[in-house]
């Protein structure tokens, strides 16, 4: 099994990445949930199509930890890719400096909808993952000056392979472009660095995005946690 812990107690900063249990699964899982909700936290248990027991999300849902949301998981095979035209209008800039940490930390939280008890410690974590900390890249989307947008691209995974995260774009920005254009500015980042595929899991609204820059549809991933991600879905 893989799982991270913080203490941060909201969504998404405890989690269940990876398992493959065989034999004693009920007490496994058990160990593992009690773990997370003896330290008051929120968190979530991704099933994915490789894991083990094939019936863990039954399991997950009988111990009180239901399914929330189902992500599709997309890839891109950069042999031959072209990036399309960017939107007009839009410019991208990598984060590099504690200015744009700090706007690309609000997008964070405004996302999240973390409250000011989590945003400072989100705030600290973000500080310690600093360009150059961590193998992957931050970039923002700004319009007119403003910051409307930001993702980040990992180069932590196996050879060859870069995951996209973090995709996000304020709700008043949206239709304009400025996903894609991120999105395919990210992707380029990958290619440059000689890597042959990259990854990414997709929310249902933001497939059609994803797909115009080339990203075909894998596997569907449920999202399991003690809460609904959204606060308007509680």
């Amino acid at each position: 099994m893989l799982w991270f812990e913080t203490p941060i107690a909201h969504l998404p900063y405890n989690g269940v990445i990876r398992t493959r249990i065989d034999g004693v699964e009920d007490s496994v899982i058990a160990r593992l949930i009690s773990r997370f909700r003896s330290r008051g936290v929120q968190f979530f248990w991704l099933v994915h199509p490789s894991a083990r027991p094939a019936d863990l999300g039954e399991r997950l849902t009988a111990a009180g930890v239901p399914v929330v949301e189902t992500a599709t998981g997309m890839s891109l095979e950069l042999d031959g890719w072209e990036a399309p035209a960017p939107p007009e209008g839009v410019t991208y800039r990598e984060v590099l400096d504690e200015r744009d940490l700090l706007s690309y930390h609000r997008l964070t939280a405004a996302y999240w909808e973390l409250p000011d008890s989590d945003s400072a410690a989100v705030e600290e974590l973000q500080r310690a993952l600093a360009p150059g900390r961590v193998p992957g890249h931050r970039y923002l989307a700004l319009v007119d000056g403003s910051v409307v947008g930001k993702g980040y691209v990992s180069l932590a995974g196996p050879p060859g392979v870069a995951a996209l995260f973090a995709m996000s774009v304020l709700p008043a920005a949206r239709g304009r472009g400025i996903a894609g254009g991120l999105t395919a500015l990210l992707v380029q980042r990958s290619k440059d660095a000689g890597c042959r595929r990259v990854v990414l899991h997709s929310s249902e609204m933001a497939q059609g995005v994803y797909r115009r820059v080339g990203f075909l549809e894998q596997c569907r991933l449920p999202f399991h946690a003690t809460t609904a991600i959204w606060s308007h879905e509680r």
